[in-house]
Parts: C-alpha cells; structure tokens; sequence
C-alpha cells in the first residue's frame, strides 16, 4: 500500500510524541488540534500534513471507507508499537476540537467537521461509518494498558461510561478538552484543594471540577476545557479525567515529561528484605548512570535492573517522591502510603504493582494513614485465609501494617469497597475492562485451538466495564448464549459480575456468545485425540552416515544440508550459502557488502499456520535470509536507530563508480549501528570517499 507510506510516517511521529516513555506514569491525552497538527508537522519535518496523510488512506467511494487502516491493524505484528491508527484518531480528535470551537455539541455537528476534513464536504463520512473508529479506540486503550504505566497512564474512555448521546464520538471529546497549558495550570488548583482541605489527596474528579468553576483563575483554563465542565453532557468524562489526574498528582508545581525515557520504581522482596527494582520494557543497556552515584545493573537477560546506592526502601522514602534524571533514562516512584507486592515470574520473589488485579495473590504494607482504609476494603472484599502479621517485623517500615495471603475473587465487590473508601486506594483499583474477554477454563491443547475447551470447563465471560447505574433500565445488560437469552444488572459502579458458563450443560461443539456488539466464539469437546507416536523413524545415526530405519527413542540427525542452491552467488566453504537471521519489525533492512554494492530486503509476510500454533507471543520473531554476496553487513532501522550485525565480513572495498554514493551515504547513516572495529573500518572509508567527492 504505496499511498499509506505517508500515513505511517505519521503514525511513528504520534506515537513518538504522545506514547513515548517520557509519559511513563502520567495521564496521556492525545490532544491534537490544526495549530498542533501544524506544529508536530514543522518539529519533524513531515512533508504532508496530517491531514492529507489520512486523507490518502481513506477510500470515500467505499463501503468500508476506513478499510485500508483495517487492513493496515491486521498486518500489524509488532508488540513494542501502537497499532497503527494514531494519525485516523488524532483527526478524529481535530474535528472535536472544531466542533467545540462552534460551541455545539452534538453528533450531528461533529460529523459534518470529520467529513468535510476528510472527505471534502458535509454527509459523505456519517456516523453509520464511525463505529469502526471505536474498536479503534478500544484497541489502542487496550495497547497501553499492557504497557502497565511506561506509555503513560490511559485517559481513554470505556463505551459504558460514554454519554448516550455521544457512545461514539465521545471518545475524541475526551481527548479533546484538555490542552497542555490546561495540565500546567491544574497543580496550583489541586495545590488549593489540598491546603482547603487540611492536606487530604488525592480528591474524587466530582470536587475537582466543582471547585474549578470557583476558582479564582478558572477563565485562565482553554474554552474547550470551560465548556467541557459546563455541559452536563460532557462532564462526566472530565471528572474522570481529573480523578486520574489528581491521583497521579505528587505535589510538584508543574506536570512535565522528564525528555528522556521514564522508568517506573518499584519494590521488591526476597530474604526478608526490601530494596528497589526497575522495569526498562525497551532496555538497550546492561547498566545505566543516574545522579547522586545511583547506577542500575541489568539481572540476567530480563529487562529488570537492580538499584545499587540508593538507600532501601523505608518508611519515608515510600511516603516521598523520588525523580533522579540522567541522560539516557529517568527514574521516579510518586509518593505512596501503600505497596502492593505480587509475584514476579521473571525474577522468582515478589515485586511491587500499582493496581490490584482480581485472583492473584498479594502481600499489602499499608503506611499509618491508610491502614484504616484497606483494612475495611479487606474485610469487605478479600477472599478467606488472609492474616494480618502479628508483632513487628524487622524488615517492615516502623508503623507500617502488613497483610500477606490477600486475594481477591469479585472485582466487583473490590471496585465496589474501594470507592467506598476512596482516598489512598482508588489509583489501586483494578484496571478498567474495554472490552468482554472470554477467560479461564480449562484449555484442551492449545496448538488445535486456541478457544478449545473440555466440556465442562467452559471459560467465564467477563463484560465490559459499563457506566455507573442511575437507576434507568437501559443500564442492563443482554446476553446470547448460543441461543438463550440473558439479562444481567450491573452493580452501581457499572461492574458486572463474571458470568460462569461450565454449569450451563452445554454440548460438545462450537458455542456463540453475543455481548452488546461483541460476538465471541469457543469451541468444547470430550478430550484432544492421543498422537500416535511412531514405531520407528528415518536419520541419519552419525555424520557423514546414510540415512536407515532405526527405533524410536534411539539418538538419530534428522534433516540435511544443502550443498547446491540455484542462483545463489554466496557460498560457505561447502558450498552451502550464507545464511542471516533478520528480526521482524524493523523500519528497514538492508545488506552492505564489502565489495561496495547495498541490497534493500524485504521483510516477507508472516506464514498463515503461525498463527496456529498458540497464542500471540512479545518474544520477537525472525526470518532468513540468503546474502547474496560474500561477505557484509546487515542493517536494520529500528524506532529510527540503525544498528549492524556482522554476516561474515571481510576488508571492505573501494565501490565501483556507479555504486560509490549510495554505498557511502548507507554506511554513513548507521554509522553508529556498531562499535564494531571491522564495522568501523567501512565507516572509515566511506568517509575518506565522502571527503573525496566534497572535494
């Protein structure tokens, strides 16, 4: 798809500029306006705007005008990325703020701004095509929340929690009332708040944005934002969004990004002992160097890093915030009464999270101040056979309560405890649900189906997180089992209880559970057929042998090497050809040689029975390649940092004169993909054949 070259440009920019890790652990808005479009335009030196850039990925005499970004999600396989629908939303976000600079809410309105942005006039996108656009949202919401709070904390709204009138624009109103000189000016307004009310924070949105319609300094707040708040409409969702910021608030006067990636800080426990821990999701280091002599050193192959001369965590360092800012990454924990420690598989101990999440195990320190409130959301919410450690214990910060063995079953009745107490525990709510998930059960072989279960074992279904109740019946929810009807009522906070589906008496077979307007599809049976193993197998019993029949279970080489490939020019000593690994995802990939010539290589597409061997993995992926020369190097762009891998390289040479500038200028620009000696060597005779054509 040529035309969407200049989409994709876009849709690293925006990624770049509103999910990078600078923003880990602070709320994230995408807002974009034209002024803004403009200015993100001129910053990167994009040469088609972003407008236009959508404009040529949209296909208007379609009946699917949005098919070509569709298609563009499907085919994307990297984990690390956004999908790719960054620049299809932040237009979306432009028509909001167009709408909103006309003073008129209503659908209607905004759709006659989409349409004539994209399409050039009034009534050829209409709100029959947006609901594309929602699953859109959803799966970019879904994309950061995996991320934990290293891409920023999601300020994405779930459809229940939209008002009726706006169930699918209500998603670009969201991300369009709040502009950045509005983020600056909320910290002396949650500065006020806490002095009025005797240091108590974090504040529920509802007081947050009742007490800015009085504040002194509220005109100083955008028009969108004032209008936002004063529409009845639209003032749910910025109370939302001001109850993420206020939780996440540390005191500081201002609420900027640090310029360089952000990890997160957190606590670990082994040995009966506390010390801190990082997360780098993206490391590109063993070490790294932060201010006051506080270095971090990578454990094993994990991206987790030990913190070496920062003093253990106690209980005052827990009560403060830390922010140590280097040159290549950021380091911060916000201040909290509450450490929330799980099991961590990468490192076998327990690791501190921010939120709670229903069925795993905890282990809660609670400070002083807040041990009231999790005491009552433990008696009211955590499952039997927890214990409140009796006595002090040496490694618990002085003061400090510990409860181990927590577990919560109902994250309804969580969600529901939690909001009851406010206060310390609403940032550890369980995450929001974007969308209804089919889970647990019991699983048969995996590598049939991924949604193949034994009868009787039928996974639950877990629905979308809805709005709170008002009272009004179109709160209920409507289920199609198979072909059974049923009607569930949500509890006031808009949970709703995990449906079982094992004691439904359902036959083996394929099953349909419809869900407002998601549908999702499992299949049940008796038992996976045994694999018959054979008898005996074909090898060869040593090198160099000939293949023979022999028992199974007895050591045999199976495969071959081949020794003759057709129209390849690279040869190993044998015969056979060089083959290189290359990595999925990069940008680019090309081949230097040292003869003086470049090859561009195409990525190929992922084979179709991928797919069906299990479930989606982050580990990265590889594919192979025949060099088609001796030896060189391969290249490969990655988020805009080219880096080489030797492929049995030899002295480099100077190029042919018809080869001699494209050779030169690709060596120069991944000048810095390795340091290498053999790759320097290249790096130091295309600059002496820069300096001679500058001559």
């Amino acid at each position: 798809m040529m035309d969407s070259a200049h989409y994709l440009e876009w849709q690293i920019v925006l990624e770049e500029t509103f999910f990078n890790l600078d923003w880990a652990g602070q709320p994230v808005i995408l807002y974009v306006d034209d002024d803004e479009a403009v200015a993100i335009q001129n910053e990167w030196g994009l040469e088609t705007s972003l407008i236009e850039a959508v404009r040529q990925v949209v296909r208007l005499n379609s009946a699917k005008p949005y098919w070509v970004v569709e298609e563009l999600i499907r085919a994307h396989g990297r984990q690390d990325a956004a999908p790719p629908v960054l620049p299809l939303l932040a237009c979306a976000v432009i028509a909001a703020t167009r709408m909103a600079n006309d003073g008129v809410r209503r659908a209607t309105n905004y759709h006659y701004h989409f349409s004539t942005m994209l399409a050039g006039q009034a009534g050829i996108l209409t709100s029959a095509h947006y609901e594309v656009l929602v699953g859109m949202w959803e799966a970019l919401a879904e994309w950061q929340l995996s991320w934990g709070t290293s891409r920023g904390l999601c300020t994405i709204p779930m459809r229940g929690y939209l008002p009726v009138n706006q169930s699918r624009i209500g998603y670009a109103l969201s991300q369009a009332v709040l502009r950045d000189s509005d983020r600056q000016l909320l910290p002396r307004l949650f500065e006020t708040l806490r002095q009025r009310g005797n240091g108590a924070w974090p504040q529920p949105g509802s007081v947050v944005a009742s007490a800015a319609l009085l504040w002194d300094q509220y005109d100083r707040f955008s028009r969108d934002f004032r209008l936002a708040v004063e529409d009845e409409a639209t003032r749910p969702v910025v109370e939302r969004l001001l109850d993420q910021f206020a939780s996440t608030w540390d005191g500081s006067p201002a609420l900027d990004r640090n310029g360089v990636p952000t990890a997160d800080l957190t606590v670990r426990f082994e040995n009966r002992e506390l010390t801190w821990l990082v997360r780098v999701p993206r490391q590109d280091a063993d070490r790294y160097d932060l201010p006051d002599g506080v270095r971090l050193h990578r454990i094993a192959n994990t991206e987790y890093y030990e913190v070496r001369g920062l003093p253990a965590p106690d209980g005052g360092s827990l009560r403060t915030d830390i922010c140590l800012v280097g040159e290549t990454l950021a380091l911060r924990r916000p201040p909290s009464p509450l450490v929330l420690l799980t099991e961590n598989e990468a490192l076998d101990c327990l690791s501190s999270v921010d939120r709670i999440a229903p069925n795993s195990d905890y282990m809660i320190l609670a400070a002083p101040e807040a041990a009231r409130d999790v005491e009552a959301v433990l008696n009211r919410a955590a499952a039997p056979g927890r214990a409140k450690a009796a006595g002090r214990l040496a490694w618990v910060p002085a003061g400090w309560t510990l409860h181990h063995g927590v577990r919560f079953d109902d994250a309804m009745t969580l969600r529901q405890a939690i909001r009851g107490v406010r206060g310390h525990l609403l940032a550890a709510a369980p995450a929001p649900r974007f969308r209804s998930t089919l889970e647990g059960g019991l699983r048969l072989a995996p590598e049939l189906g991924r949604h193949l279960y034994l009868v009787g074992g039928e996974p639950e279904l877990v629905v979308a997180d809805r709005r709170p109740s008002d009272g009004a019946r179109e709160t209920e929810v409507e289920i199609l089992l198979d072909r059974a009807r049923l009607v569930l009522a949500p509890a006031d906070d808009g949970w709703v209880a995990p449906v079982p589906l094992h004691d439904r008496g359902l036959p083996t077979g394929r099953h349909v559970v419809t869900v407002e307007d998601a549908e999702l599809m499992f299949d049940t049976a008796e038992g996976a057929p045994d694999v018959v193993e054979p008898a005996n197998v074909v090898g060869f019993p040593a090198a160099n042998g000939y293949p023979m029949v022999v028992a199974a279970g007895k050591p045999v080489l199976r495969g071959a090497v081949l020794t003759e490939v057709q129209g390849s020019t690279a040869r190993q000593a044998d015969g056979s050809p060089d083959i290189a690994l290359c990595r999925r995802g990069a940008q680019e990939t090309r081949f230097v040689s040292a003869d003086g010539r470049v090859w561009q290589i195409g990525e190929p597409a992922v084979p179709a029975w991928w797919s069906r061997l299990g479930p989606s993995s982050s580990v990265p992926t590889w594919f192979e390649v025949t060099v088609p020369v001796g030896g060189g190097w391969i290249l490969q762009l990655r988020e805009d940092v080219w880096r080489a891998e030797p492929v049995q390289p030899a002295e480099p040479e100077v190029p042919a004169p018809s080869g001699k500038r494209i050779w030169v200028q690709t060596v120069l620009g991944a000048a810095d993909g390795s340091k290498d000696p053999r790759w320097q060597s290249y790096v130091r005779l295309a600059e002496a054949l820069d300096g001679e054509t500058t001559k």
